[in-house]
């Protein structure tokens, strides 16, 4: 009988070291060396990110590791290798749960689908493993905590990326920069804006430590933080510093009681809104982004979201050209039907790039869900009209229920490779799962399939009709949208090409 080859996937995710010991590069190479010695055919090697650290993203999703998952769940390979088993765990969320849950799911020997470059571990080891980890998780996290406490009640810095007024030791002032901060309370302290201030900063030249712009944020931002007034804080208590500080103890409290009474004076600001395309919309007249904007044309009308091209930016006073401001509720409304009218239609697959066979057969899985789908409902319905006995609804529904759990599956599989597709749930609808979805995945899904949105300068206002039977004063005619990927064959939406 000829020996079943053992398809292996190998796991890595980065583990800082000083000598770089554990980079990703050598946990793939030192796996690949014990596959090729032990007789395993390596099908996938599945590496995250390097700034996916376990540690930090503990509790939080990791791709690939959701990957591995799926992988065993479809049958793709046998096992899964890792440098260490504290690569497959630490951080993992609910640990090694999800794992031993998907290698069971697969019906395969919990005993033989894990291993490291020394052997198979057994689901015991696995369970003293897992053990470990945790505890030297928890003993890392507390060695780390004792140490930036000592720091700070030696009032050393934490770390980090240079602060803007200090030397590249973060102890040493740096002249010409703690003058600029200097200048910058005064002129809070006199009554001039965030905004004008980082105007101001930004006409000189002036940029952060990380060499961006200034912006009213950060200009408010930087100058609350008690390093400035020669204070180390940490957990909320503060201590003396070893460094030199920028203001003196006079200008530090008058500079925190004028921005305190300047934030008690707006207790009624408008709360910030989230708009769909922010980051996409551009103005057609001048080629800026449009911002998100509240506006009210008279005092006796409400507050209403816009888009707007503004003529003067939070880093910039010259900004954009001012000839663009559109209704947002109207303009967002517009790209969602243009999106979902994408996402029904057959041009979906080439709007993605997928073509070919690949092309064909999400064609037809599509298709063939979307019948079952309609084929359940009709079960629902013959039941409800006794058109079907109870005996028979509960057969009929258990059979149609599984086909669609199998193409669901079929279409996640040809889906994990697009970003897009990925994003849609198997069992809904593009507009259920846009009703029902947050505000989070909306904003993904239009700008991965949306490079840019141009609206275009125009007095045309002719009615438009939104959800719930609202009217306002849109033209969709002056607005074009640009598509991530080429369709040959522009769609249209109410006679107008999206």
């Amino acid at each position: 009988m000829e020996r079943r080859v053992v398809r292996c996937v190998i796991y890595a995710r980065q583990s800082k070291t000083r000598d770089g010991s554990e980079s990703i590069e050598t946990q793939i190479e030192t796996c690949k060396g014990a596959c090729e010695r032990l007789g395993f055919e390596v099908v996938a090697v599945l590496a995250e990110p390097p700034s996916t650290s376990g540690y930090k993203n503990r509790g939080k999703s990791r791709a690939k590791f959701k990957e591995l998952l799926s992988g065993f769940i479809d049958g793709d390979w046998d096992m899964v290798m890792a440098y260490k088993t504290d690569r497959l765990s630490r951080g993992g969320g609910p640990g090694w749960a999800p794992l031993l849950d998907a290698i069971e799911a697969a019906r395969l020997d919990l005993d033989r689908a894990v291993a490291t470059p020394s052997g198979f571990v057994s689901e015991f080891e696995i369970g003293i493993r897992a053990s470990m980890d945790r505890e030297e998780s928890k003993k890392l996290s507390e060695r780390m905590s004792d140490l930036s406490e000592r720091k700070a009640k030696q009032g050393k810095p934490q770390g980090g990326r240079r602060p803007f007024g200090y030397e590249d030791d973060m102890i040493t002032l740096k002249q010409d920069e703690a003058d600029v901060l200097r200048q910058m309370a005064e002129r809070v302290i006199t009554g001039h804006s965030y905004k004008s201030i980082a105007w101001w900063l930004n006409e000189q030249g002036i940029t952060t430590s990380g060499g961006k712009l200034f912006y009213p944020l950060t200009v408010r931002n930087m100058l609350l933080k008690p390093r400035y007034a020669g204070l180390r804080v940490h957990d909320g208590k503060e201590y003396p510093a070893v460094w030199k500080p920028v203001f003196d103890a006079e200008t530090w409290e008058r500079l925190k009681m004028t921005m305190l009474l300047r934030s008690e004076a707006r207790p009624n600001a408008a709360k910030v809104h989230r708009y769909l395309l922010t980051g996409i919309a551009y103005c057609g007249g001048c080629g800026h982004r449009l911002n998100g904007m509240t506006k009210r044309d008279h005092p006796s009308k409400p507050i209403r979201r816009t888009y707007q091209c503004r003529v003067q930016g939070d880093a910039q006073k010259k900004h954009g050209c001012g000839g663009v401001t559109r209704n947002a509720d109207a303009l967002e409304h517009w790209v969602r039907e243009s999106v979902l009218a994408h996402l029904g239609s057959s041009s979906l697959l080439e709007l993605l790039g997928t073509t070919g066979e690949d092309a064909e057969v999400i064609r037809g899985v599509i298709a063939d869900r979307d019948q079952q789908r309609a084929r359940l409902n009709q079960f629902v319905d013959d039941y409800a009209t006794s058109l079907l006995t109870r005996v028979q609804f509960e057969r009929a529904k258990s059979t149609a229920e599984a086909e669609l759990e199998r193409l669901d599956k079929l279409l996640m599989r040809y889906a994990s490779g697009n970003a897009v597709l990925s994003m849609l749930p198997t069992n809904k609808t593009a507009a259920e799962a846009w009703r029902d979805e947050d505000d989070d995945w909306r904003r993904a899904l239009t700008s991965g399939l949306i490079e840019r949105v141009v609206v275009n300068p125009g007095t045309t206002k002719p009615f438009y009709n939104l959800d719930g039977g609202k009217v306002a004063r849109f033209d969709p005619t002056l607005v074009l949208i640009e598509w991530r990927s080429f369709t040959e064959k522009p769609l249209t939406l109410n006679g107008v090409p999206s």
